[in-house]
């Protein structure tokens, strides 16, 4: 299939299925693409994540301030 026709297609869809066909597209680039090996702890994830790429402007580490069990149930 060509683009041009494609996009036609993609034209004439609905409002739902155009965001289903946009959901769809988002996922498959971040998910399958981006991040071939899920990480195995959070902390992994944030490494991984595009925020990673502003680290200079943003402090990932983490607040030692406050002692762990500073929250109780």
């Amino acid at each position: 299939m060509v683009i041009p026709e494609l996009e036609q297609q993609l034209l004439q869809l609905s409002p739902n299925e155009k965001l289903y066909i946009i959901q769809l597209l988002a996922q498959s680039l971040t998910v399958h693409n981006t991040y071939p090996e899920q990480p195995s702890k959070l902390s992994e994830f944030f490494r991984q994540s595009p925020l990673a790429e502003l680290n200079e402007e943003i402090d990932l580490s983490r607040d030692r301030s406050l002692p762990r069990n500073a929250f109780t149930p």
